[in-house]
């Protein structure tokens, strides 16, 4: 597994916040999703449970990748990307949803400081089994239940992305109004965000079909804008992939 190249976020950060400047916000709710359901039994054990390196404020330490995940998602804040402050517990945070199954009672435990920190809700998929279709669903039900204009769907075990990532995502969104997915590979994947009317389409979805064919019809249909992400391309399923990403991060 080799590292692509990095990115020129500080560019496109500053050209999606020159874009920012020039045109009036207004007020949207957007909806984080982290997607952590799965039984991972290509890695044959817990995977997200597995300690990486992170590096925080003041140190580098080790954290589960589920951890390392959603604290980075946790630096996403609504003042800086004009996004309504609509969660009465930690109102300077993007309100989020972390969906747990398989493994849910080795990582919730994992979780407890993170949300005691900045508070976030977890939901539990019973249905985990039958496939990722189950979890996407259920996070879109949600995001429509509690009345979001949109939700980012997240894999925590992709661990190459960064703030900046995530944040140039947003933005686009917040810019075009359109869905927004992510390019690597020469193809569409996750991260992605999909606006509410996008939301009941993945009702249609079964086993362990994902969001990309839904990210396909968007793209034909004009209403979707893709952002490449070369660093989405990494992700950990095997035991072996958390060992070369280990060995890079050396």
């Amino acid at each position: 597994m080799t590292l692509p190249p990095m990115p020129k976020s500080a560019a496109l950060m500053s050209t999606a916040l020159a874009l920012a400047e020039q045109t009036p916000r207004s007020s949207k709710r957007l909806l984080i999703v982290v997607l952590a359901a799965g039984e991972s039994k290509r890695f044959e054990g817990v995977k997200l449970a597995q300690l990486i390196s992170s590096l925080s404020a003041t140190e580098t330490r080790e954290q589960a990748i589920i951890c390392t995940h959603v604290e980075l998602l946790q630096q996403l804040h609504c003042q800086d990307l004009g996004l309504e402050r609509q969660d009465t517990h930690s109102p300077q945070h993007l309100p989020l949803l972390v969906i747990l199954g398989a493994h849910q009672h080795v990582l919730q435990p994992l979780l407890a400081e993170l949300n005691s920190r900045h508070p976030f809700d977890i939901l539990i998929n019973p249905q985990w089994h039958t496939g990722l279709a189950s979890s996407v669903s259920l996070a879109a039900s949600y995001a429509k239940e509690q009345g979001f204009d949109a939700m980012l769907l997240t894999l925590a075990d992709q661990v190459a992305l960064s703030a900046d990532d995530y944040r140039q995502l947003i933005l686009t969104w917040h810019e075009t109004g359109k869905d927004v997915a992510a390019h690597y590979l020469d193809d569409l994947g996750v991260p992605a965000i999909f606006n509410a009317s996008t939301l009941p389409l993945f009702t249609h979805l079964s086993g362990d079909r994902g969001a990309k064919s839904i990210l396909k019809q968007q793209a034909q249909q004009g209403a979707l804008v893709a952002i490449t992400l070369p660093r989405a391309a990494i992700d950990i399923d095997t035991q072996a992939d958390l060992a070369s990403w280990l060995a890079l991060k050396e």
